[in-house]
């Protein structure tokens, strides 16, 4: 009475990259010494390089906002009596500058 259609049996093995691809040159095709794109999900690397690309981005953004002056009003630590303004510029004085306790929170989350 009712039968599904035969699904048929693929013939050509599946290929992540195809000519044209970000990454494949013409001479060597996908360079992959290793084998390493068989045994991984690349997707899932393209996606988190991309998140992390992005991530640096709003890093560098925010070094040339705070060396153009830009500073959040309030304050970093009401406990300490610590303001957004009170910090230094320089990257590694921040870190030296910042609370243990604040430290605590980012490692937390």
């Amino acid at each position: 009475a009712f039968q599904a259609p035969v699904m048929k049996a693929r013939t050509t093995a599946v290929q992540m990259f195809s000519e044209g691809d970000i990454g494949v040159l013409p001479p060597l095709g996908v360079y992959d010494p290793l084998g390493l794109i068989e045994t991984r999900n690349m997707r899932r690397y393209e996606i988190m390089e991309i998140k992390h690309g992005r991530a640096a981005m709003l890093g560098f953004l925010h070094v040339i906002a705070i060396h153009a002056g830009l500073r959040l009003p309030g304050y970093l630590s009401p406990s300490a009596g610590l303001k957004f303004s009170d910090m230094p510029v320089d990257c590694f004085a921040a870190l030296e500058a910042t609370p243990t306790a604040g430290w605590l929170q980012i490692m937390i989350l």
